[in-house]
């Protein structure tokens, strides 16, 4: 019995990193982000370590969205919860601070860190 745990969790160390970060490498880091919607409202960007996102409009208690967020072909996604719609975007650094841009469809929006997720 004990060849065959060992066996298992061998195969299962194997199998597992084979396995592909849905989260994967860019600038975005897990935390909290403010930035400008194009229509000038102000909001923060809260990206968890577990992949999901909520985006709170400042002064409403509320989040104006939330869902999950992951990397894919190079660009970060969002899938919000209320569509099923993944909106996959370009992400650039925009400096060593920790702050990045995401761009689509001609409009690009700056995102500033303001707390990371350490």
């Amino acid at each position: 019995m004990r060849q065959f745990s060992s066996a298992s969790a061998v195969l299962l160390t194997v199998l597992l990193a084979g396995c592909g970060d849905a989260q994967g490498e860019g600038p975005m880091r897990p935390g909290i982000y403010a930035f400008e919607a194009p229509d000038g409202s102000r909001h923060r960007m809260v990206f968890g370590k577990d992949g999901t996102y909520s985006d709170m409009v400042d002064n409403q208690p509320k989040p104006a969205g939330q869902g999950a967020w992951f990397r894919r072909s190079g660009q970060l996604c969002l899938k919000p919860d209320n569509t099923g719609n993944d909106l996959c975007l370009e992400e650039k650094a925009r400096g060593d601070d920790g702050s990045f841009t995401l761009s689509g469809n001609g409009i690009v929006t700056h995102f500033t860190l303001e707390a990371s997720a350490s």
